[in-house]
């Protein structure tokens, strides 16, 4: 029997016990019947479509217009990149995240336009801009300045429903995914493959999480503060208790299912992350992300692994960059593509 046929079936097994979330067809429910209001073709990057919503169904922290991007093979493909953008995070005393969308926000789709270039076979490619504040989780309206106003719409939640839910509308045959964010993007992943196995029970789903590890600073006060501004808490994973505090913890449910793989791109000591957004030292920091993925990888040694680097670098600067004699670009096309050579890289 072939590891692809057995992972097929351990899929089909899996789906029969379902791993302990927060149910996210409520959540489907709740926000699953937006729609957008208008269509038109993105000036700035040639052959994608700008969906855009409602503002009164979808907007972004300010209140801006939200929309997504997408882009169809001229093939008939069923398989699908979706790429989160990033842009910092908005909580009490931490006013520092993307604000709005723009056409310019498709031109994320620099990587994974190379990265279909590299495959043999055509991808359909959605972009999902971010501008909610929230890595794309909140679900809340705070006033942040205390003048009895809202000053800030966490809309995370609701944006990544409605924009997943068109996705699945547009490409409704998906067969394989290949979910990708840097940063903000990289943390966004977390919900968001949750919300795709809803959508595609069936699809191999492959997650590149770049610079985005779902750490947050180690102690309940700071917990407490981001889940009342985000209300996170209706998200949490059941029977998990490192999940309220840590969202790197929440990837464990999901690997439960055979059909997923995550692979984790990050600098030790990541001083956005780490130092300016965390007011972590490097060395807790780097302390923090290696236990927890330590214990990812542990468990799951075929389906999550690593390519970590030394210092303090945010994000991919030169997808090239070898550790061990592996380039990260070789390690990425061995993940997508289920080599055998996709292998734990700790520099």
């Amino acid at each position: 029997m072939s590891k692809k046929y057995l992972t097929f079936i351990l899929t089909i097994l899996w789906l029969f016990i379902l791993p302990g979330c927060s149910s996210n067809k409520s959540f489907m429910k709740k926000y699953g019947d937006i729609t957008p209001v208008t269509s038109r073709v993105n000036s700035k990057v040639d052959g994608w479509q700008n969906y855009y919503f409602s503002k009164t169904d979808c907007n972004c922290v300010y209140g801006d217009e939200f929309y997504i991007a997408l882009k169809e093979t001229p093939s008939q493909s069923n398989n699908l990149m979706i790429s989160l953008q990033g842009g910092g995070a908005c909580w009490p005393g931490m006013i520092h995240c993307k604000p709005n969308t723009s056409e310019e926000d498709v031109l994320i789709s620099d990587f994974t336009t190379q990265l279909d270039d590299r495959l043999t076979e055509d991808w359909n490619q959605v972009v999902i801009p971010y501008c909610d504040g929230s890595v794309f989780m909140g679900d809340t309206k705070q006033d942040y300045n205390d003048d009895d106003k809202t000053d800030h719409w966490h809309n995370g939640l609701k944006n990544s429903v409605a924009a997943l839910k068109l996705t699945h509308k547009k490409f409704p045959n998906t067969s394989k995914i290949f979910l990708t964010g840097c940063s903000a993007g990289g943390y966004g992943t977390i919900l968001h493959l949750r919300l795709l196995r809803e959508l595609y029970p069936k699809a191999a789903i492959y997650v590149l999480n770049e610079s985005g590890p779902g750490l947050l600073k180690p102690d309940n006060e700071f917990w407490e503060m981001v889940d009342a501004s985000w209300n996170l808490s209706q998200l949490l994973p059941k029977n998990c208790d490192p999940c309220a505090g840590q969202l790197i913890y929440w990837y464990d449910d999901m690997l439960k299912d055979p059909g997923i793989k995550i692979g984790l791109y990050s600098s030790y000591m990541d001083q956005v992350i780490g130092r300016d957004f965390l007011k972590m030292t490097p060395e807790n920091y780097k302390s923090l992300l290696v236990k927890t993925t330590d214990d990812l990888n542990a468990k799951y040694p075929d389906q999550f692994k690593r390519f970590f680097i030394k210092g303090k670098s945010h994000c991919v600067r030169n997808r090239d960059y070898q550790v061990n004699g592996i380039k990260y670009w070789d390690w990425v096309m061995a993940f997508i593509n289920e080599k055998e050579n996709w292998k734990d890289i700790l520099e």
